[in-house]
């Protein structure tokens, strides 16, 4: 594999593993939703595999933008160099100003504060704002919420601040914040959505960590639920 394809490679199978471990996933939960098996994950992971033909899959998955594990996907395109009079081709690689490699420190992040046990009060204004991961660049009315409690961990922690994207629809698995206005004031959890979200018109199916149980709230109550899609480490 030529240096510069190896770097590429290295560099997207990071990307892959730090959004996998951000989720709390395992190599074999990303292999199943991508629907290889673990082992190929983990050599994509280790840049064992140059531009292997998953990555589109993967990117959906992860919901990334695939010109981020492979240059050659974005709506331009960028050649790896075809032989020409016995040469080959470099790429051409363009110089990235940091904004867009961290994102701009615009993401609204939210304070809470504990009420009961796993239940939070939003304030409503938020807090700080801080950089965008890459994986809400340009999605419209993201948002992060500062974590209060340990409900969910070690997932999220007292500390972390989870990022919300509000355009994904949720499934069984996903981690989400759950918010209610029924005391009048905006209310928020996080919990596991335990069972297909059309399961039932009235009830979400939901479970936590710590400690480690299952139960329902009504749809009734907790009106609207978000994807989490990472998280910051308070740590």
């Amino acid at each position: 594999m030529e240096a510069w394809l190896k770097a590429f490679a290295m560099k997207a199978g990071g990307i892959i593993r730090d959004e996998r471990e951000r989720r709390g996933w395992s190599q074999k939960d990303l292999a199943d939703r991508v629907g290889i098996s673990q082992p190929a994950i983990k050599k994509i992971e280790h840049g064992e595999t140059a531009r292997s033909k998953y990555l589109p899959k993967i990117a959906q998955v992860l919901e990334i933008d695939p010109a981020l594990l492979d240059p050659s996907l974005s709506p331009s395109g960028i050649t790896t160099g075809a032989k020409s009079s016995g040469a080959t081709k470099k790429p051409l690689v363009h110089r990235l100003e940091q904004e867009q490699l961290i994102g701009r420190y615009d993401l609204p992040v939210f304070g809470t504060s504990q009420r009961g046990v796993g239940i939070m009060v939003l304030s409503d204004q938020p807090f700080r704002e801080v950089a965008r991961p890459h994986n809400l660049l340009g999605i419209e009315n993201a948002f992060g919420i500062l974590i209060t409690g340990n409900s969910m961990s070690p997932e999220y922690r007292e500390g972390d601040i989870a990022y919300v994207d509000p355009h994904i629809p949720p499934r069984a698995g996903d981690a989400c914040l759950f918010q209610s206005d029924r005391n009048g004031e905006p209310e928020a959890m996080i919990k596991y959505i335990d069972k297909d979200p059309h399961h039932s018109d009235e009830i979400w199916h939901v479970r936590q960590q710590t400690p480690e149980r299952k139960f329902t709230i009504r749809k009734s109550e907790w009106q609207r639920c978000y994807v989490l899609v990472g998280k910051q480490s308070g740590r």
